[in-house]
């Protein structure tokens, strides 16, 4: 119950602040006014991410051992997002249990190639901060800079709830950690942690290596050109470089990297929001872009997971008449 109070609650406390003071009217006005066709080309990159990730999955599933099609792979992905908007960090449990009903591939060892899909996606994440941080150190540091303290003085209510909802999700992660290890059958720990094994192992079984190196950088490759894309949908936004889009994902990430309802609802606008006023697009403005792009991915996914989820089902009943 606690992480979920402090789940929900980082996100109400964010998705607050970035809309308190807005115009709703002309908040919507803008994002009527979008360009529909360039969101929609933004959109069609991240299904493409998402279905790279599908078939990087695959390689680690047949390193193990198991037969899944592309297509079961991909729905268990779709199926993954949708839960992670209703709870948050369900969509990995939500997603191995697609692949057993359809591909009868065991949990414990799904799950365990999903951890290395986590840590790989953890180390190219760090990867591209690291590049976007030298190609735009200024610009970031400043940012970094303007939520410390500037004097001696102390810190901001702002700066300080920040600071305490930061620690309080670092806490929630390891309490959740912890809850998780400490709620599993004794008898089954033995026999789930060989299987969970197994699948962390599957990426030193890998056929094709450098084919899964090549599939990890377009994953990433096409959410930062997702967001690129997006920016032509607003005219306060379309000006903005490529390497001013680095930043705005740098800073972005943070948004989503906080554990909050609706995989980074108020988070995300919040950090989108300030990373663009860095290049002088009004709030408004940055708003509108951010709740563009973050409500587009939440309603695609929604509906494909949707659509997904029944794939599955079907799937299922198919296997359990063979």
């Amino acid at each position: 119950m606690l992480k979920l109070v402090l789940v929900f609650g980082t996100g109400f406390v964010f998705l607050f602040f970035v809309f308190k003071d807005i115009n709703w009217e002309t908040q919507v006005s803008k994002m009527l006014q979008a360009n529909k066709a360039w969101l929609g080309f933004g959109i069609g990159i991240s299904v493409l991410s998402h279905w790279i990730r599908a078939y990087r999955a695959n390689l680690m599933y047949k390193a193990i051992g198991y037969q899944v099609s592309n297509t079961n792979s991909f729905m268990a992905v779709l199926v993954g997002y949708m839960f992670n908007y209703f709870i948050p960090r369900a969509g990995e449990v939500s997603r191995c249990a697609s692949l057993l009903q359809t591909s009868q591939l065991p949990i414990d060892k799904s799950l365990g190639t999903v951890v290395t899909e986590r840590i790989v996606d953890l180390l190219m994440l760090v990867l591209v901060l690291g590049l976007i941080f030298l190609l735009q150190f200024e610009i970031i540091w400043d940012f970094i800079q303007s939520y410390l303290p500037a004097n001696s003085e102390g810190l901001s209510n702002l700066q300080i709830s920040l600071i305490a909802l930061v620690i309080l999700s670092l806490a929630l992660v390891i309490f959740k950690w912890k809850t998780v290890i400490n709620l599993a059958p004794v008898k089954k720990i033995v026999a789930l942690l060989q299987g969970f094994k197994e699948g962390v192992m599957s990426i030193f079984k890998l056929e094709k290596p450098v084919l899964f190196i090549v599939l990890s950088v377009a994953i990433w490759v096409g959410y930062i050109l997702m967001m690129y894309f997006c920016l032509f949908a607003l005219e306060a936004t379309s000006e903005l470089s490529f390497i001013n889009c680095l930043t705005v994902f740098a800073i972005g990430t943070i948004g989503v990297v906080l554990p909050a309802p609706g995989a980074g609802a108020g988070t995300y606008h919040f950090f989108v929001t300030q990373a663009l006023l860095l290049f002088s697009v009004p709030k408004e403005d940055g708003l509108a872009y951010a709740t563009l792009v973050h409500g587009s991915q939440m309603i695609l996914l929604i509906v494909l997971g949707l659509i997904a989820s029944v794939v599955v089902m079907v799937q299922k009943r198919k296997n359990s008449h063979v």
